[in-house]
């Protein structure tokens, strides 16, 4: 067969690779080509596909690195919200809302006044407690100036009683004393006149005596004249005598009487003495009396401050500064002591975020932290570990879970961490955050 010519199978062959059919190698007769066939066929490398495998691997041998540097230093959780004090307002008293001054969402700093309510009703009560509260203190006033006025004409009594049983004591002692005096004048008057009774027996004798001697010529007439006289005198003395024992017991009748009454005169100013005493004591019911009348006073005092309270609660006042929210309230509308009003979100917010207690290991108080915003992807928060809790979240719940029972489930609890926001990396968004957003801190817990 000539060099240029093709054989029946070869022409077969390419009629079937014509129509896509692939011939079996036992339908296909020899050809000068087959030794080419059983020769192995050499695959190139392509070096685009090459390259690219080998930047993937070193990529991700690089995420991987990354990844595991990222999940060494920190620990991160989506169970977080941003949380701040929310402060519900209520009424103090009751009475009906004259004016509204804030709306929705308004910016309002402590001290503002958000509404007042009519203050009429109150005024009232004041101005009452107030006319209360002056008539109990003029009330006090007079007792006081009746108290101090018995006091001093109680003193003056006592010491004028005090002084007159000093001057009558002194009074029966100077009478006993005249009284003794005039026994002893009374007792020297007895002994005088019997002197004077002895002295006239002996000049009675003489008389009779030279009467006799004189009859019998025994006797001068001068002699006898002499002891007349003498008798004469005796007489006159004794006389004398018994008139000064007369007048010494008139003055002792007069002393004895002068003690009765100087005695009398004590017992008069001791009277005087105890009425002044029973003065004084009566003057002490009237100061209890008075305690009595103070704390009447000083109740009246009280209700006129307890009136100006309750009417210094017609106006509510903001208690912090923060945003008014959740306001239930009208002007004109009746509300009643305790009502709810509305409620003030305070400027200051922080983040409570629930971490795994297997989380905490190397966590403390001060490591830093980024905060991710669900409602704010672009924002760069960053803040600080202020504090962890004490217990579990479970710990706090109504119904704490018991371990006790013999279908224990072990479930990795959750601790909530307090989170400080940076307040420099919040400028922009302070206004914007609203406690109960979904964040997602990482805190950092490795350099």
């Amino acid at each position: 067969m000539a060099a240029g010519t093709e054989t029946m199978n070869e022409i077969e062959s390419k009629e079937t690779q014509a129509v896509g059919i692939k011939p079996h190698p036992e339908l296909v007769g020899p050809t000068s080509k087959q030794p080419d066939l059983k020769k192995p066929v050499k695959k190139k490398n392509n070096p685009l596909a090459i390259g690219l495998a080998t930047v993937i691997l070193i990529g991700a041998g690089i995420g991987g690195y990354a990844w595991w540097r990222y999940a060494s230093s920190y620990v991160e959780t989506d169970d977080a919200f941003i949380a701040g004090r929310v402060h519900q307002l209520s009424s103090k008293v009751s009475g009906t809302v004259s004016q509204l001054l804030v709306d929705d969402n308004q910016h309002v700093k402590q001290g503002d006044v958000l509404l007042r309510i009519d203050p009429k009703d109150l005024e009232i009560s004041l101005a009452t407690a107030k006319a209360a509260a002056a008539q109990a203190e003029f009330k006090t006033f007079e007792v006081q100036s009746n108290i101090v006025a018995n006091e001093r004409q109680a003193a003056a009594r006592q010491f004028e009683a005090e002084s007159a049983v000093a001057s009558a004591t002194a009074g029966v002692d100077k009478a006993k004393a005249l009284l003794s005096e005039t026994k002893l004048g009374v007792a020297l008057a007895a002994t005088e006149i019997k002197q004077r009774q002895a002295e006239l027996t002996r000049c009675i004798a003489d008389y009779e005596r030279y009467k006799t001697l004189v009859q019998d010529r025994a006797a001068t007439a001068q002699s006898f004249e002499r002891a007349k006289q003498d008798k004469e005198v005796a007489e006159a003395n004794l006389q004398a005598a018994q008139e000064g024992f007369k007048q010494s017991k008139a003055r002792v009748q007069a002393a004895t009487q002068a003690v009765a009454d100087a005695q009398a005169d004590v017992i008069r100013a001791k009277g005087a003495s105890q009425n002044a005493a029973a003065a004084a004591a009566q003057m002490e019911m009237t100061k209890r009396n008075l305690h009595v009348q103070e704390a009447a006073a000083d109740k009246a005092k009280s209700e006129v401050n307890h009136a100006a309270t309750q009417l210094s609660y017609t106006s509510v006042l903001a208690p912090i500064t923060g945003h008014v929210g959740h306001r239930t309230v009208e002007v004109g509308q009746q509300i009643e002591r305790g009502q709810a009003l509305m409620s003030i979100v305070s400027d200051e917010k922080w983040v409570v975020a629930n971490f795994k207690e297997t989380q905490l290991e190397k966590m403390r108080p001060g490591q830093k932290v980024e905060i991710k915003i669900d409602a704010y992807p672009n924002a760069h928060v960053t803040g600080k570990v202020e504090s962890i809790s004490p217990a579990s979240g479970a710990q706090f719940a109504l119904l704490p879970p018991d371990n006790a029972t013999g279908n224990f489930t072990k479930v990795v609890q959750r601790v909530q961490v307090k989170i400080a926001l940076d307040k420099e990396s919040l400028k922009g968004y302070d206004d914007l955050l609203a406690p109960g957003m979904s964040v997602v801190p990482s805190v950092k817990i490795a350099n």
